[in-house]
């Protein structure tokens, strides 16, 4: 009599390191094996129990097509006759599956990378790249698969990376860019969305420490004298120059252009949201633009005009940013300033300074480009006169002049 039993065939890995679970059919020592197109990874099938185990999470379904399928088979042997038996045994020649050539991870990033390289999203791309550089000291080998990113994988990874020291919001940061990876390489049905690991592993950032700075720290850094034409009388300048472009970042300073200035207001696309800013371009924003007119193609002289591509425009900025928060930190230094100022230091504090002389909330919200409350706030926002905002900037600049 015909005998069967279910095998895990190790004979045959898929790109995945998965393996095809087979029926194993023997009769008068003749031993033939049928597919059952169903592949597992060797951690997930117990052997002794002929199962997949609860570590697969698509487990039950799985193990209830097994069930139907060995009934299926062993009611066949059971009816057939000797003839029979020997046709079950002759080798089935199936047509050849297509090959698979399955993504790695560090595979899908680079081509994610490159891809907002091509669309000049080089910040963007700088945390993938920085992210995969990272994950590769864990996991160094080319061979890392979405499918073996589980909640151990996970776990494991937020310890090694807890004892580089790493601060709390860095290690959210590589995990977050991780999770995106997951997320896209779902939508584009390279892993199954069944195997998803951060329904478990949640990710949490840490609430930053306040940037902003009071009324007076910013009157003192506006009005404190410099040498003119020094570098830190210029970088207080693009420092001040943020502030009155109501908490302009200092990337899109940078690459401002005359084109941005259009009847006396300036008009710019955030690089980092793609959102459109609309400000009044006041007395004392012209006059420090004024000094600078004419140095360079952008309005300050900050970025690299000649920079061959926006990677290396934007390399440029970063180190020119790092630059300006060395002067900053030197000029907090002489005036006995004991808080940690930098380039976000002014958006934080044109939005405190709104709020203490006591203009709204949903006003500082819609200045700074935030949606506020619920969809029907944010259409009242989305009519806010503009007159509006643009005094209430006038009266925030004469506050530290």
């Amino acid at each position: 009599m015909a005998s069967i039993k279910m095998i895990l065939d190790k004979r045959k890995v898929k790109p995945d390191g998965s393996y095809p679970i087979c029926f194993q059919i023997c009769h008068q020592r003749k031993t033939t094996t049928r597919s059952i197109k169903i592949y597992v990874l060797e951690k997930d099938w117990d052997d002794e129990s002929k199962t997949i185990r609860k570590s697969n999470p698509q487990h039950k379904s799985l193990n209830l097509k097994l069930k139907k399928e060995y009934a299926d088979i062993q009611s066949q042997l059971l009816l057939a006759d000797d003839v029979t038996v020997q046709e079950f045994l002759k080798p089935v020649i199936q047509p050849k599956e297509p090959i698979e050539i399955k993504k790695t991870v560090y595979q899908f990033a680079n081509e994610l990378i490159t891809q907002l390289k091509a669309d000049n999203k080089t910040g963007n791309a700088w945390v993938y790249e920085s992210t995969v550089n990272v994950l590769k000291t864990f996991h160094i080998t080319d061979d890392l698969y979405f499918e073996a990113i589980d909640y151990q994988f996970l776990t494991q990874y937020n310890s090694f990376l807890v004892k580089r020291s790493l601060k709390h919001n860095t290690i959210y940061l590589y995990l977050r860019t991780i999770r995106i990876f997951y997320n896209k390489a779902i939508k584009l049905k390279i892993v199954n969305k069944g195997l998803y690991p951060f329904d478990d592993f949640k990710l949490r950032p840490e609430k930053t420490k306040k940037r902003a700075v009071e009324m007076d720290i910013l009157k003192a850094i506006n009005n404190a004298e410099l040498p003119i034409d020094t570098p830190l009388w210029d970088n207080r300048n693009y420092f001040i120059l943020s502030f009155y472009l109501i908490g302009i970042s200092v990337v899109d300073l940078c690459l401002l252009t005359k084109e941005n200035i259009k009847g006396g207001r300036i008009l710019y696309k955030r690089r980092k949201t793609g959102k459109w800013y609309d400000i009044k371009l006041q007395a004392e924003a012209e006059e420090i633009l004024n000094h600078y007119k004419g140095r360079s193609r952008y309005l300050l002289p900050i970025a690299d005009d000649k920079a061959i591509n926006d990677e290396r425009l934007m390399r440029g900025i970063k180190y020119k940013t790092k630059i300006i928060n060395k002067y900053l930190s030197r000029l907090a230094k002489d005036l006995k300033i004991d808080q940690k100022i930098t380039t976000y230091t002014a958006r934080h504090s044109w939005a405190t300074i709104a709020k203490k002389a006591g203009f709204s909330i949903e006003l500082i919200a819609e200045a700074l480009g935030h949606e506020y409350g619920n969809r029907t706030t944010a259409v009242y926002l989305d009519n806010f006169d503009q007159s509006v905002i643009d005094d209430a900037n006038s009266t925030i600049i004469k506050l530290i002049q």
